[in-house]
């Protein structure tokens, strides 16, 4: 059985949704030692505290330009220098992104 450091089982001095000054490494190591559900629980109060409980926000990606990129930032797939299987698009117009927003 894994033990649980004991950072990772006291409960914050703060409110959850204050943002710390600063993380500390052991401030985020102890969120990663969390059980799932404590996790899950801990996100739970925070979005409570700042939304309403029983809503959800859904947001979605919109890709305005889509392969072909001039830039080379070597782990996009979407960089000029891969071949994919993807179909590169021009940029959309402005008036249909707004649209989709």
């Amino acid at each position: 059985m894994n033990a649980i450091p004991e950072a990772a089982t006291r409960t914050p001095d703060r409110s959850l949704s204050a943002p710390a000054a600063r993380w500390t490494v052991a401030d985020v190591e102890a969120l990663y030692q969390l059980p799932f559900m404590d996790l899950l629980f801990r996100a739970q109060q925070v979005h409570r505290e700042n939304f309403n409980a029983n809503e959800i926000q859904r947001s979605t990606l919109l890709s305005v330009k889509t392969g072909g990129c001039s830039e080379d930032c070597g782990y996009c797939s979407q960089a000029a220098r891969y071949s994919t299987a993807t179909e590169r698009e021009a940029l959309m117009p402005l008036d249909e992104v707004i649209a989709a927003a």
